[in-house]
């Protein structure tokens, strides 16, 4: 991770509470995750070279609950639609909400609609308004 921010990669954002970090998030052009391209369940259905995925969150144990998933995930969206994101995909669980993609409930609340279920997951999409 040091390797990548070293040579310019953004690999997400941070969430700080008074100046400590809280919670990260992981949001990147969707064919910087090799993994995602290549699952049978989540890969791309579409020819759009422009969407961003937001793959993983983290916050500290304190934190959770006190709304920096929503904040992280607002700020997710905000930043790919500002570097030309189309759109942002992510790929919840749909029956833990605790998961480290987040839950379906957050992402919807966040605008997203539901592209297609995928297994355990849902994949969910926010296009550009």
């Amino acid at each position: 991770m040091a390797e990548l921010v070293r040579a310019g990669g953004e690999p997400g954002l941070l969430a700080y509470d008074d100046g400590d970090a809280v919670g990260w998030v992981a949001v990147a052009p969707r064919e910087e995750f090799a993994a995602l391209l290549a699952s049978p369940h989540y890969r791309p259905r579409d020819e759009d070279e422009r969407v961003w995925s937001i793959v993983c969150f983290t916050s500290d144990k304190p934190a959770r609950g006190e709304g920096a998933a929503t904040a992280l995930l607002d700020a997710a969206v905000e930043h790919a639609f500002a570097r030309g994101a189309s759109a942002g995909e992510a790929y919840p669980y749909v029956s833990d909400p605790r998961g480290y993609m987040g839950g379906v409930e957050l992402y919807e609340r966040a605008g997203f609609e539901t592209l297609r279920d995928a297994n355990t997951r849902r994949v969910v999409r926010r296009s550009r308004s």
